[in-house]
């Protein structure tokens, strides 16, 4: 046989390209000690089979070159390298096996950071099942037992579930291919153990080739769920946040409604969060079930329903509230939820989100409560601003009303100091700001302001005065230092501080507040109680405060022509402070009738039938 002149013919066909010069003179070689008699060293053939390995011909290819070169030997021929090429295989599979493993490693994602631990399982089994498979083939040890691994794979397809594994193709594939590698792994085993190393790399090439594509199926399968569940809430399974904003460009002429689930953090705390969970599912399997365009979990018990119109989006409100309910411990709960709803763009979201955490949390706020809502927040940045450079500024004026004393000669013994703010050429009154500078994270220095202006005025006079303190200025250790500073600089104008609180503050903190006057009331320092009845609050809470004055709520004095309830609970306010010898002022004396009614039967009296508030005493 003339091995030469035969590799000349064929390398001239498309099908031996990859015959290069150098690998020509290997293949010479390689054929002749394949003809050998058997007498050859059989290292020389186990070497040329490493070379091969080494030289990156792939062995299929190698496979068909030997097929076709047999076609020109003889019987003889044939049958001495039938005998050669399990030896020349043999030595193939030394030097490749050994680094299998780490090559197909190389090749698989079974990173924890991308796929989850539960998934990565039955990856890493797979790849230690054929890790044990080429040990065994490097060392002549008994194989793996395969039937493990088939029946394995095939309890891991059936319980598994998910965007891919809840398709019955995938699954069947995943089945169909697990046999395939089931049935290689068997005959490659077979081929093995008979020392036939030559077709055993012919099946152990399949057999690679089915555990990649089950590997690798199986990796970037749970890669995509996992980039899928970014998208996807893991309790409803409905898309999430994300989801939602993707989908802002792609839906247009739609309405948002969102609802949030009332009271879903007790049932968190009182059942635990399976009974939580179960609401949720409950509330997505309706929305899954509703008329809607899509639904989505956002976070916690809130839930966005994309729906056609504005009457949809009040008819599935009233549908969740009708409908879904749950069973705790053998009774009956309904689930309510409130929310809110809007046309759906780009800041929908939050602004029914917004809208939801402002309201009431009863009932379903519409498109124009939010647009309002949004215009009055933009309207409290804008003055909280505006206050921010009235503070820098200190414009900051005191306003003195005068309070009328009502058995004194003299009259006009008191003032309350009160706060105006010039901004720019204008006076603010409190109607126009208090309500957000309360909210402004510097409001203590306008208290501070006042503080110390009003020690100015009336450390020269010998009126007695109040200002109005709140619980933010009582808790505020700054407004403490200072009052604490100026009572001791003027001890004598302290002495004749009142310092009034609010109702609604009192009712908070008794004990804090008592610590408070008893620590202030060394220096003479006086309480009141402002607005007291504006809650209609009992009598009786009040008795606990240690308190001088009681300033009766205006809302009481201003109806009492026309309301005879009005002087039933004046009754009552008197009877009270007279029980706890409290001193009593009347607000919002307006006029002569209030005057003539009030003058005989309170202490003090203020109003603008007295003096409205002026930024100067009355000489």
């Amino acid at each position: 046989m003339d091995i030469k002149m035969f590799l000349d013919e064929e390398m001239e066909k498309d099908y031996f390209a990859w015959v290069n010069k150098d690998e020509k003179e290997f293949l010479v070689s390689m054929l002749h000690q394949l003809l050998a008699a058997d007498d050859v060293d059989d290292t020389l053939l186990t070497n040329s089979g490493a070379e091969i390995y080494k030289r990156h011909i792939s062995f299929s290819k190698l496979a068909i070159f030997l097929d076709i070169f047999s076609y020109k030997l003889n019987l003889n021929e044939k049958e001495q390298l039938r005998k050669n090429e399990n030896k020349l295989a043999y030595g193939y599979l030394q030097q490749r096996l050994p680094k299998e493993i780490k090559t197909l490693k190389l090749g698989i994602s079974n990173n924890a950071n991308f796929v989850g631990e539960s998934d990565l399982a039955i990856i890493d089994e797979l790849i230690e099942w054929l890790e044990a498979l080429v040990i065994s083939f490097l060392h002549n040890t008994k194989p793996p037992k395969i039937e493990h691994r088939i029946e394995k794979f095939i309890a891991f397809v059936e319980e598994r579930s998910g965007v891919f594994f809840d398709d019955e193709d995938v699954k069947e594939d995943f089945l169909k291919t697990n046999k395939e590698l089931y049935d290689c792994a068997v005959e490659a085993v077979n081929f093995f153990e008979r020392k036939q190393y030559f077709h055993f790399c012919l099946i152990y090439i399949e057999m690679i080739a089915l555990f990649l594509k089950m590997a690798t199926l199986l990796s970037s399968m749970f890669l995509e769920e996992e980039l899928l569940s970014i998208y996807i809430d893991p309790i409803t399974l409905l898309p999430n946040r994300f989801q939602l904003v993707k989908d802002k460009s792609l839906i247009q002429n739609a309405y948002i409604l969102i609802v949030n689930i009332k009271s879903f953090s007790r049932f968190n705390v009182s059942y635990g969060y399976d009974i939580g969970d179960s609401i949720l599912k409950k509330t997505a399997a309706f929305l899954k079930k509703s008329d809607t365009i899509k639904a989505y979990r956002i976070y916690g018990d809130e839930f966005a329903i994309l729906v056609e119109s504005s009457h949809k989006a009040h008819e599935i409100f009233e549908l969740l509230n009708n409908s879904i309910n749950i069973s705790i411990e053998g009774e009956k709960y309904d689930i309510i939820f409130y929310g809110a709803y809007d046309m759906f763009s780009n800041n929908a979201l939050e602004s029914c989100e917004f809208a939801l955490f402002n309201g009431d949390h009863k009932d379903l706020v519409n498109s124009a409560d939010i647009k309002m809502m949004i215009e009055s927040v933009k309207e409290e940045i804008s003055l909280t601003q505006k206050l921010k450079e009235i503070m820098i500024k200190d414009d900051i004026i005191p306003y003195y009303q005068p309070i009328y004393v009502t058995n004194n000669t003299q009259k006009i013994l008191k003032y309350e100091v009160l706060m105006r703010l010039r901004y720019k050429e204008n006076i603010l009154e409190p109607k126009d700001f208090l309500s957000t500078l309360l909210k402004a994270p510097f409001y203590v220095e306008f208290t501070k302001s006042i503080l110390i202006k009003s020690f100015e005025t009336f450390q020269n006079s010998s009126m007695t005065f109040s200002v109005n303190f709140t619980l933010q200025d009582v808790k505020d250790k700054g407004v403490l230092l200072l009052l604490e500073t100026l009572c001791k600089k003027h001890p004598q104008t302290a002495s004749r501080l009142t310092i009034e609180i609010v109702e609604n503050d009192a009712l908070k903190e008794y004990d804090m507040l008592n610590k408070f006057f008893k620590h202030f009331r060394k220096y003479g320092i006086k309480y009141a109680l402002d607005d007291f009845g504006s809650g209609y609050a009992n009598f009786t809470q009040f008795a606990k405060l240690d308190i001088d004055f009681l300033k009766i709520d205006g809302t009481i004095i201003s109806n009492l022509t026309e309301s005879e309830k009005m002087h039933k609970l004046l009754d009552s306010v008197l009877e009270f402070a007279k029980t706890f010898e409290l001193i009593t002022v009347a607000e919002f004396v307006s006029n002569k009738e209030l005057f003539d009614l009030l003058k005989t039967r309170v202490d003090m009296l203020q109003g603008y039938y007295i003096g409205k508030p002026e930024p100067y005493l009355l000489s």
